[in-house]
C-alpha cells in the first residue's frame, strides 16, 4: 500500500483541505478524516459528515482545554482507549452566530472559534453539539490516537492546537479499513498517512515537539 508523506499531508491541511489518517492495525484499525480547526469551513464539515459518517469531534491540547475550562464528562474514564471526552460545546450566538449548533456551518463556527487565539470562556455555551477531545501532553509518542495525531499535525502546520476528526464508516455500516481508505483517498484526491508515519516524522526532527 502506498501512503502519502507527512509533508504532503501538512501542505493539504495548511490549505484548508482534509487528509485521511489511519492508526495501527493492532489498535483501533480505523481511519479518520482530519482537518485543522483554524481552517475549517461549513463546506468542509459537510463533506466530513456526508462521506465519513462517524462522530465529528474536536481534538485540542490540554492547555486549551484548561483555558476554556472544559472538564471530563465522566469521573472515571472506562472507554477502551481512554478517549478524553470533555464538556460538549457550541459557540455562543452572540459571538459566533451559532443557533441550534448542529448544522455543518454551526459546527464549523464552533470549531473555528476554539481555534481563535482571542476566544474566551464566555464565547461558548454548554452542553453543545461539538465533542472536544483532549490530547495527552506527550502527543502521538505517548498515545498513538487520532486525537493526538490531529493536535500534532496542527502544531507541525504552525496553527492553533485544534483539529476536527471523524471516523470513516463504509456504506454498509462497518468501519473502514486500510483497503477502503486507500480507495477513498484516491477517489477524493486526499493524502493518506498513518500515525506511525507522524511518530517517525517527529523522531526524525528530534527534540520535544510538545512546545
Amino acid at each position: 500500500m502506498k501512503f502519502s508523506t507527512v509533508d504532503e499531508a501538512l501542505t493539504q491541511l495548511k490549505h484548508g483541505g482534509l487528509i485521511i489518517v489511519s492508526d495501527n492495525e493492532g489498535r483501533e484499525n480505523e481511519g479518520d478524516l482530519i482537518g485543522l480547526g483554524s481552517k475549517i469551513t461549513g463546506e468542509t464539515v459537510n463533506f466530513m459528515i456526508t462521506h465519513a459518517k462517524g462522530l465529528l469531534c474536536m481534538p485540542l491540547s490540554a492547555k486549551l482545554a484548561d483555558k476554556f475550562e472544559l472538564k471530563p464528562i465522566v469521573d472515571k474514564n472506562t472507554e477502551i482507549n481512554g478517549t478524553a471526552f470533555v464538556t460538549t460545546s457550541d459557540g455562543s450566538y452572540q459571538t459566533t452566530g451559532v443557533t441550534t449548533g448542529i448544522s455543518a456551518f454551526d459546527r464549523a463556527s464552533t470549531i473555528k472559534k476554539f481555534a481563535d487565539p482571542s476566544s474566551t470562556v464566555t464565547d461558548f455555551v454548554h452542553p453543545g453539539h461539538m465533542f472536544p477531545l483532549v490530547a495527552v501532553n506527550g502527543g502521538v509518542r505517548e498515545r498513538s490516537g487520532h486525537t493526538e495525531a490531529a493536535v500534532e499535525l496542527a502544531k507541525l502546520a504552525g496553527e492553533p492546537e485544534v483539529g476536527a476528526i471523524i471516523e470513516i464508516i463504509k456504506d454498509d455500516g462497518h468501519m473502514a479499513r486500510r483497503d477502503f481508505l486507500e480507495k477513498m483517498a484516491h477517489k477524493y484526491d486526499l493524502p493518506f498517512i498513518t500515525i506511525d508515519q507522524i511518530i517517525e516524522y517527529l523522531n526524525a526532527q528530534g527534540g520535544d515537539q510538545r512546545e
